[in-house]
């Protein structure tokens, strides 16, 4: 059975209310779909047997959700995809003025201390 995080209050125990809950809301949605089936049935003339009307009106329903669905979902995929090519793109372009590496290695508009202490004492020695 399907249980969500919200099934949880805060200590992590089971909360029977929101099961009951989400279990209404699975009982409203199965009542709205075997109405909506039911309606569109009504509509198939009445020489086609109503077992193969329901069936036929679920089928079609079922497609049409399906394409739906998957419509929405490339459309989050590709801007999905068309926000991380122009971050990857912005970060090439701008690859020179990016956050500076402190001394591990990387690439630093300074050049690496070779000794933190000489360089200190030049720095002293450069203010007295």
């Amino acid at each position: 059975m399907f249980v969500s995080i919200a099934s949880f209050n805060g200590n992590r125990e089971f909360n029977e209310n929101s099961l009951r809950h989400e279990w209404v809301v699975l009982q409203t949605a199965w009542n709205v779909g075997r109405d909506g089936i039911e309606a569109g049935a009504n509509l198939v003339p009445n020489s086609v047997p109503r077992p193969i009307a329901r069936i036929s009106v679920g089928i079609v329903a079922l497609t049409l959700l399906l394409f739906v669905l998957k419509s929405v979902l490339s459309t989050v995929f590709f801007a999905l995809a068309t926000m991380g090519l122009a971050y990857f793109a912005f970060l090439a372009f701008n690859k020179d003025q990016g956050p500076k590496d402190r001394g591990n290695g990387g690439t630093s508009s300074s050049p690496p201390m070779d000794d933190p202490v000489e360089e200190a004492r030049k720095i002293m020695e450069k203010y007295k």
